[in-house]
């Protein structure tokens, strides 16, 4: 099996990111899936969402990609 694990720079100490492991009747450890940055978009609904709009995300003028997401008590 090939994993394509690396370090990478990235803007903040720590990102998102998910796998799923699965553990045999043996007691061996599987890694699944790994999913990181743009692997997790699926478990964002709002981005599933937008995705099927004619506009898209429609984030080319955001300072970063989530920049749109608030609080409910905190929109302009």
């Amino acid at each position: 099996m090939t994993c394509n694990y690396r370090t990478t720079r990235f803007s903040a100490p720590e990102a998102p990111g998910l796998s799923v492991l699965y553990k045999d009747e043996g007691g061996q450890v599987f890694n699944t899936f790994s999913g990181y940055a743009r692997g997790l978009d699926i478990l964002n609904g709002t981005y599933c969402h937008s995705d099927t709009t004619p506009k898209g995300r429609d984030k080319s003028n955001l300072d970063y990609t989530m920049e749109w997401v608030r609080l409910k008590n905190r929109y302009a």
